[in-house]
């Protein structure tokens, strides 16, 4: 049986401490071949991206608790694998955002959170929104690790004019049609 390193995130998320830079310094003296095991509460798919930049490959596990376990090796694929799907974004969506309801879409201001609060509290969001909604969100900056993200769920972004210091985007993902 294999003795794995294991790293939990889940304090430095719930403490609001974005667990990126903490997990690539874990990760920089792992030689080729080598494993660590990510423990959080949802897929860190972002994170999983840039640890495959680095030559890690990487398979994520939904846990029947509700947390994930990611198991990362030091391959030198780099190969993503167990993304998550709009089902495995569902959970509540109070995670410290407001969310208001209004004739040009459901808007989430997510300008007070750190990451990665702001990506999950989205994510969460375009899980529950009824098709052909748009969700219009506001946030302080360029959520560049959230596009891709979007993008695999079928939501389109749009950026919108915003007040000083805020970047303001419109998310749509288009009615499914029955194919019947």
């Amino acid at each position: 049986m294999t003795d794995y390193d294991v790293f939990d995130l889940r304090p430095l998320i719930a403490g609001g401490i974005d667990p990126l830079q903490r997990v690539v310094e874990h990760v920089r003296p792992i030689a080729a071949g080598g494993d660590v095991v990510l423990v959080a509460p949802f897929n860190p798919l972002p994170l999983r991206r840039v640890l495959a930049q680095l030559g890690f490959s990487s398979t994520a596990d939904r846990q029947e608790d509700g947390h994930w376990r990611i198991l990362c090796q030091r391959d030198g694929e780099g190969d993503v694998s167990g993304t998550p799907t709009a089902e495995d974004c569902k959970g509540p969506v109070d995670v410290g955002a407001p969310v208001v309801r209004a004739v040009d879409g459901v808007h989430i201001d997510v300008r007070a959170m750190t990451a990665p609060r702001p990506m999950l509290a989205i994510l969460r969001l375009c899980a529950t929104v009824a098709d052909g909604e748009d969700i219009i969100v506001h946030h302080d900056r360029d959520p560049i690790y959230l596009y891709p993200e979007l993008a695999e769920l079928g939501w389109e972004v749009e950026p919108l004019a915003g007040d000083a210091g805020e970047v303001r985007l419109r998310l749509h993902r288009e009615a499914r049609r029955d194919l019947r």
